[in-house]
Parts: C-alpha cells; structure tokens; sequence
C-alpha cells in the first residue's frame, strides 16, 4: 500500500507540476485590423501623390503664365521710353517723326514722290 500510495502522491505531484506549467499561446491579432491599417495607408499615400502631381501642374501653370506676363510688361516698357523719346523732339527731329508717321501709318506722300506697289508679292 504504501507504493501504492507514493504511486499516487507521485502521480497527483506530476500533475499538480502539469497544472502548474501551462502553455500560454500568444494571441493572434486579427488581421483585418492590418489590412484596414494597409487600406487606410495605401490610400493617403495616393492621396498625396495625385495632390502633389495636381500642384506640380498648377505651378508650372503659373509659371508660364508670369512668364507672358513678364514679356507683356518689357514690351509696355520699352514702349513707354520710346514714347518719351518721341514726347522729347523738337525742330526737325519732330517734322521728320512726324512725316515719317504720316507716310508709314496714313499712306500720305511727298510732292514729287511716286509709290510702286509690288503686285508679284516678292
């Protein structure tokens, strides 16, 4: 009996180790969560990139468009210092501006002068 009972102390002692040690299985997180995490980065991700290619285009835009701009006001500004050029004549700079306008711009002529038009067109 009493190996027996060692049999069953050493039993009920191996168990009570089993149940003393147990296996702790870590926990698996659910993988919708990452793949919601994924969705949700892949499209900020495109977000930002479509925003920054728009703005790329808006900026070239305006570039182009200070650009004429630019060209718009150097062609104003040497027109303007022609014209106070011009507001400067006096005695014959001033009759030949002004005979030169009316011949260019009015078709006027000068006694005396003959206009040959080309009508071959070269």
């Amino acid at each position: 009996m009493k190996k027996e009972k060692e049999k069953k102390s050493a039993k009920t002692a191996d168990m009570d180790f089993e149940n003393d040690i147990v296996e702790i299985k870590p926990k698996r997180k659910s993988k919708t969560k990452y793949a919601l995490l994924y969705v949700a980065i892949i499209g900020f991700v495109c977000y930002a990139v479509i925003t920054i290619v728009n703005q790329n285009v808006k900026i070239a835009e305006k570039r182009s468009e200070l650009q004429q701009l630019q060209q718009q006001v150097n062609v104003v500004e040497i027109q303007s210092q022609y014209l106070e050029k011009v507001q400067n004549y006096e005695g014959d700079e001033l009759e030949d501006y002004i005979e030169k306008i009316a011949k260019e711009k009015l078709g006027y002529i000068s006694e005396g002068e003959r206009i040959f038009i080309n009508v071959a067109g070269d």
